[in-house]
């Protein structure tokens, strides 16, 4: 299937008239006397589909912002593929906290050739005395433009830093501002509380940040005992300011194990941030964003239905459901709880309204992308199981 695409302004998921693709039989065995890469005709492929994509800006100054991490050496340099989607060339910081290493300075020479203004520096403290000693390294970096402290995990994914300038831009940075996602779960929240949770990406303004730096000390010591940063900071709030949560929805922890597909392929508006991609349930965030180098950074995630039922979820996957979706609102349920099943009303506050998971969703995910020139080729994989062939759909953008 070719996409050929022109910028407007849309909302999420558009329906086309188009029908889905036509599959067709290839002979993918090699030999001597096969060549390794065939060509298909024209007739072999379907017609191109021409579509509408939201409108994305060209270039971003994020220089308003400054972000920090608490990671090690070798988990950052596994992460400078996604970073750079977020990172490069718009003048945002990042200041990564890590354990000595003696590799770290290659590592910074390396992101900062990918257009990453970053600074590494190191610690002896343990990872969560390194998340709260945060605050007050990045309130000592702030410059007389900074706005906004970000903290953030090391896979913590953006998909749009325009999104995101615009979203922050909607808050009053000169007040005291504490913003950020809870988790989806609300069990959760039972047990960490109602903070911003540090995977979706917690952002301070200037005036909270000094309120927490002048009590720095006794913060530090005093919830020490807590076992994650992230609740350390929003105690040292609470307890020392009368900032509260501002609970930004689209910054996404994705507290989903299992199958987090339904979230995905739900056709809502675009996360600004999503997290536990990286081990909770393999995602490659940089295949997935790889079409936002013609369609831009908006497309990403965006769903388009086609007239015989078929639903692409650009970057992410292409599927039939088995049941009729009358309701396009609601969202597929398909993750759990560490096996253990879960139930819509725990979800009430953060993605409901639910569905029941499609026992006959026919799935075509994202596994190999292609950039070629102006072309974008994405290749979506049906892998039914054993016994069944393993089917694959193609899918090409260009831009006109």
């Amino acid at each position: 299937m070719v996409v050929e695409y022109t910028k407007e302004k849309l909302n999420f998921t558009e329906s086309l008239g188009q029908q889905g693709p036509a599959f067709r039989p290839l002979d993918l065995v090699e030999d001597d006397e096969s060549p390794e890469e065939q060509i298909l005709t024209q007739a072999q492929c379907s017609a191109p589909i021409k579509v509408q994509v939201p409108l994305s800006k060209p270039c971003t100054d994020a220089s308003h912002i400054i972000f920090g991490v608490s990671t090690t050496v070798e988990r950052l340099e596994s992460s400078v593929s996604q970073m750079q989607h977020w990172l490069s060339h718009n003048r945002a910081r990042l200041i990564a906290l890590v354990e000595p290493s003696a590799t770290s300075g290659k590592l910074e020479s390396n992101m900062r050739n990918l257009g990453i203004d970053v600074t590494i520096r190191h610690s002896n403290a343990t990872f969560n005395d390194r998340y709260f000693a945060l605050t007050r390294v990045l309130y000592n970096a702030r410059r007389p433009n900074t706005q906004w402290a970000g903290i953030v995990d090391d896979d913590t994914f953006f998909l749009s830093m325009s999104a995101l300038v615009d979203r922050l831009a909607k808050h009053d940075p000169t007040e005291e501002k504490y913003i950020g996602g809870l988790t989806e779960d609300f069990r959760q929240i039972g047990y960490f509380g109602y903070i911003a949770y540090g995977g979706a990406g917690m952002f301070l303004s200037m005036p909270l940040l000094t309120k927490i730096n002048n009590v720095y000390p006794e913060c530090r010591k005093r919830y020490r005992y807590l076992e994650n940063g992230d609740g350390r900071i929003a105690q040292c709030i609470y307890r020392h300011t009368t900032t509260k949560l501002t609970w930004e929805p689209d910054l996404h922890q994705i507290d989903l194990h299992g199958d987090p597909s339904g979230f995905y392929e739900a056709g809502r508006r675009q996360p600004l941030s999503i997290h536990h991609w990286k081990h909770w349930y393999p995602i490659d965030v940089v295949k997935m964003s790889a079409v936002s180098s013609v369609c831009g950074e908006a497309c990403l995630l965006k769903r388009w239905k086609l007239a015989d039922g078929w639903y692409l979820t650009n970057g992410y996957s292409f599927v039939k459901y088995g049941e009729p979706q009358v309701d396009d609102v609601a969202m597929e349920l398909t993750w759990d709880r560490l096996d253990e099943e879960v139930t819509a009303d725990e979800y009430e506050h953060s993605l409901t309204p639910l569905r029941p998971k499609d026992q006959g969703k026919i799935s075509y995910r994202l596994e190999e992308v292609v950039q070629d020139g102006g072309l974008v080729r994405q290749f979506y994989v049906y892998r039914p199981g054993e016994g069944a062939e393993d089917r694959v759909m193609e899918v090409s953008w260009s831009g006109r």
